[in-house]
């Protein structure tokens, strides 16, 4: 079904230098939704089931990112499709994500410092400011979060989307682990390395995110960033 390299474990995130990452050099590219390339994409617009201000009807992405998601869906079988939970976010449903994490941090934990709460933050939830040199990977247009589902199914993947615990690092499951979810680890596997095959950039902390174009794929792969703040999203 698979090719066998598609079960390898999940590597090691590489160490970045963030600081030294160049400024966008905006290509200009337009945006696309790919669910128009392929009948195996689909979108649940998780943000806009929530009712989150600003949260887009369709999932937009760069041309060259929806292309290259198609390039994937092309990739699996018949009855398997990728699903989108979000894609281009405009910074207000950013900036609603950030409280509402914010919020559910500082209940559950809160004898955390000032400076403990935003490194828990900062691990999950980027800061909803526009910056033009430093985008926030969604409001680039660059990035995606995404499963796989067999039959209409979303797979187990052992963590639910926007579970913002320890449990959804990507290499999670690797090693050590735990009885019952190697279904869900042979998936995040299928998953990371579709999108490895076809170019995108696994986030560690989020097993369901995914990027081109953007600063951490610049930084993984030695390039300047093309994408840089979309217009879109200035709301």
């Amino acid at each position: 079904m698979f090719p066998g390299a598609f079960f390898k474990p999940i590597p090691p995130e590489p160490d970045y230098d963030w600081e030294n990452i160049p400024s966008p050099a905006e290509c200009g590219e337009g945006l696309l939704d790919p669910t128009t390339l392929s009948s195996q994409i689909a979108y649940r617009g998780s943000y806009r089931l929530q009712g989150l201000p600003g949260a887009l009807e369709r999932p937009l992405l760069r041309e060259t990112v929806a292309r290259k998601l198609a390039q994937a869906a092309d990739i699996l079988p018949k009855d398997w499709s990728l699903l989108l939970f979000d894609a281009l976010r405009p910074l207000s449903v950013q900036r609603a994500l950030y409280d509402q994490f914010r919020a559910a941090v500082v209940r559950q934990r809160p004898e955390l410092s000032p400076r403990e709460l935003d490194e828990v933050l900062d691990e999950f939830v980027a800061i909803p400011v526009k910056r033009l040199d430093r985008p926030s990977p969604h409001a680039t247009g660059g990035a995606v979060d995404l499963t796989l589902c067999r039959g209409g199914i979303p797979l187990d993947m052992g963590t639910g989307f926007d579970d913002f615990t320890a449990l959804a690092h990507t290499r999670a499951l690797e090693g050590s682990c735990p009885a019952g979810l190697e279904t869900a680890r042979d998936n995040r596997r299928i998953l990371y390395h579709l999108m490895a095959s076809v170019g995108l950039v696994n986030y560690a902390s989020e097993w369901w995110h995914f990027a081109y174009g953007e600063r951490q794929w610049a930084a993984r792969t030695g390039h300047t960033p093309i994408y840089g703040f979309c217009p879109v999203c200035d709301n």
